[in-house]
């Protein structure tokens, strides 16, 4: 007589349950079953509501979307891992995974960078791109990577930067007194700001606010976004339309940690971050008129002004520091066409 071994409740179930766990990996494939999750921390200075800080979530959310969480990017809006220079040196010593700052403040990694931070350099914002995303761009970049730093995008422009103040300014002459806050660690800022008549206070951004309302400083200057999403108007009566700057944001991450990440991944983060720029930049320029007419409607009173004489006031300058970047590069940027 043969005898049948009865199986047992192992036997019998672990072959079902494994059945159906495969069936839902191929029924559910966005998920990552099994796969190591890698957050990134992103550091902002820009504050809740401002499109810096709203094309970051955007860009958290579709990376985690198309890598299936393999990557998530958690968002610090507002300086609260630091400064601009915090934030850039951060990424470099790998304390922070990844910032958004002003493409210039890279001039501290790359000497001859200096030039971006030139009131008055551009003709127009396509000059500028043009400059940024073509070989000029892409020896900076290649430069930075030596310090351990990624530039994932450098497309997330920022608006004209303005002058907000207690007492209007319309040329140099009338800024004779006048307290403004200038970057910390960006020298070239107080030479230009000396010499469009201005007494210059060198604070970093998370220090702004608190300086304008106990009249450390009483000017600021900033682009429209800037001034009215971080409440900056509030402190202030006049907008004088000085458009001396405009710049673009950049998204850094760590070398390191970057090349850590599938090639997957990789692709999937510099593809985004770059769509993600071109999505900032149209809501930042896009809302500029209306940002106009909300502060005025606030009792903010914009003041036209003498552009060439704070054009001419600054020229100067330009000669003071040729040294850091060489007229080669200077005449290089100048002929982009």
């Amino acid at each position: 007589m043969v005898r049948v071994k009865r199986m047992t409740w192992e036997e019998r179930w672990v072959p079902v349950l494994m059945v159906c766990v495969l069936g839902m990996a191929l029924s559910f494939p966005g998920l990552s079953w099994g796969v190591e999750t890698r957050v990134a921390k992103l550091g902002l200075i820009a504050p809740m509501g401002h499109p810096v800080q709203r094309a970051s979530e955007r860009l958290a959310k579709l990376v985690a979307e198309r890598t299936q969480n393999r990557l998530q990017i958690q968002v610090f809006p507002g300086g609260t891992l630091g400064g601009e220079i915090d934030l850039r040196d951060g990424v470099s010593l790998g304390t922070v995974q990844m910032a958004g700052v002003g493409y210039p403040i890279l001039n501290g990694m790359v000497k001859e960078m200096e030039i971006l931070n030139l009131y008055y350099l551009w003709r127009d914002r396509t000059h500028m791109m043009k400059v940024i995303n073509g070989p000029i761009g892409a020896e900076f970049n290649q430069r930075v990577r030596t310090r351990n730093v990624e530039v994932l995008a450098a497309n997330w422009q920022q608006g004209t930067r303005q002058s907000l103040t207690k007492r209007p300014g319309r040329n140099p002459k009338e800024f004779n007194g006048i307290k403004i806050r200038v970057a910390a660690g960006v020298p070239i800022y107080q030479d230009l700001w000396q010499a469009m008549g201005a007494i210059t206070v060198a604070l970093p951004f998370p220090e702004l606010y608190s300086a304008l309302q106990q009249g450390v400083v009483d000017a600021v200057e900033l682009p429209l976004d800037w001034m009215y999403h971080g409440k900056f108007y509030k402190l202030g009566k006049y907008i004088d339309l000085t458009s001396h700057f405009f710049y673009t944001n950049c998204v850094l991450v760590n070398t390191g940690f970057l090349q850590s990440l599938p090639v997957d991944v990789q692709k999937i983060l510099k593809e985004t971050t770059l769509e993600v720029g071109e999505w900032q930049t149209g809501q930042v320029l896009g809302q500029e008129k209306d940002l106009r007419q909300k502060m005025e409607s606030e009792g903010i009173l914009f003041v036209e002004t003498d552009v060439e004489a704070f054009r001419k006031a600054v020229q100067p300058v330009y000669k003071k520091w040729e040294g850091r970047w060489g007229k080669a590069l200077y005449d290089q940027i100048v002929g982009t066409q």
